[in-house]
């Protein structure tokens, strides 16, 4: 190893790791800036981006435009391939990557269906490449910090873990691209919604507080699903439970029909004495333990790093493909039935582009249908209707 290879990497004297990346506008452009970080760095070097729309209008100097990721990898022949490109391209593009022999990130969600994840794990095992899945927000050290004062009995008996967000998400975000709003598109299933995109770490981050890593844990997933924007086919006003073998039940309410003044959504844990509330976006763990509060902030690991640590010596992924069947269980019962378009209650606010429904008292509602475990209907809010739940079983 030469001195000027020494000089460039920080990371033990490793040579910076070729990336490909796939998609280089809308998420690709966080995925590029922190290329250009770990670059400095001396960890990557980014040796092309595949976008079938074109080069990005600020694509770094030297990096090589692609029509289409199989031309990229013909050409650069990436070590490491990141894919944040539309949810149904997902599983034909990773698997392309792991046949040329690059490790992936894929973006979140992992792919559209649970038959597409099946089938990616099953690749991953037989090319033998590692895979992690962009749910960036697990590698918060927080979580540690969560375990660790439960099992201090810091909250008293833990009963219950939510999570709640209310978001406002306007026409031009769901014109903003085709499959925005979709269900399926041009035969492909798209699986988007409030609980599969926009507020999917919601669902990833209690699955792993629960520590439900394994399809074979989960014993059913309820939902309760709706939807105001009457236009789209997904929803975006939701309720899921999750009760597995050996963990606590998990009880989540999400909606992009907010009053617009989005707050971090929260992931929490409700004890008999007490309760954690993590504001997963900025890694901000509230304790109350019982009326006595704290506030800490923490650090989190970059998921790109740690996909290059674990290539180079092994370091465990954070947020592996094969930890997140039972994040696909929930996408799939999602997936099982459509949600019930709403009108009561709901008041369409802005014009044009900008206009957004807004259900009535809707934080007020999805907190209690989080925290009572039970959803929306069971808790009264008067839009809601017992004929939106259904409940989804594993096939076993």
């Amino acid at each position: 190893m030469t001195n000027d290879d020494h000089h460039h990497n920080d990371r033990s004297g490793r040579r910076p790791v070729r990336v490909g990346l796939a998609g280089g506008s809308g998420f690709g452009r966080v995925h590029r800036a922190n290329l250009a970080r770990l670059a400095e760095q001396g960890s990557t070097r980014l040796v092309g981006v595949a976008d079938p729309a074109g080069p990005p209008d600020d694509l770094e100097a030297g990096v090589g435009h692609f029509g289409s990721l199989t031309d990229l990898l013909a050409a650069e022949q990436p070590e490491v391939v990141i894919i944040a490109t539309p949810i149904h391209t997902h599983a034909v593009l990773a698997e392309e990557a792991f046949r040329a022999g690059a490790h992936v990130y894929l973006e979140k969600p992992p792919v559209a269906s649970m038959a597409e994840y099946d089938r990616l794990v099953a690749v991953a095992a037989e090319t033998g490449l590692s895979c992690q899945i962009g749910f960036q927000a697990l590698g918060s050290h927080a979580l540690q910090r969560i375990a660790d004062l439960v099992a201090d009995g810091a909250i008293g008996e833990p009963r219950l873990i939510t999570g709640l967000g209310v978001w406002s998400r306007d026409l031009a975000y769901f014109n903003r691209s085709p499959w925005s709003g979709r269900r399926r598109l041009d035969g492909h299933q798209v699986s988007d919604g409030v609980a599969t995109n926009a507020l999917a770490h919601s669902i990833a981050q209690a699955l792993r507080i629960a520590d439900v890593r394994a399809l074979d844990q989960v014993k059913d997933v309820r939902t309760e699903l709706y939807k105001a924007n009457l236009d789209n086919e997904s929803d975006d006003t939701t309720w899921i439970r999750v009760d597995s073998d050996g963990a606590l039940p998990i009880s989540v309410a999400l909606t992009l029909c907010g009053p617009g003044n989005d707050q971090p959504p929260t992931v929490s844990v409700i004890g008999s004495e007490g309760r954690l509330d993590l504001q997963y976006t900025i890694d901000v763990l509230t304790v109350d333990r019982g009326g006595e509060t704290e506030r800490l902030e923490f650090d989190r690991d970059d998921l790109t790093e740690n996909l290059l640590d674990h290539c180079a010596d092994g370091a465990p992924l954070i947020s592996p493909l094969t930890g997140h069947a039972p994040y696909m269980a929930v996408l799939e019962a999602i997936q099982a039935g459509d949600p019930l378009p709403l009108t009561d209650d709901v008041d369409v606010q802005g014009t044009g582009a900008q206009s957004h429904p807004v259900i009535k008292d809707i934080e007020r509602w999805s907190r209690l249908a989080a925290e009572s475990g039970e959803g929306f209907s069971a808790v009264g809010a008067p839009w809601a209707d017992p004929v939106a739940r259904s409940t989804w079983f594993p096939h076993r």
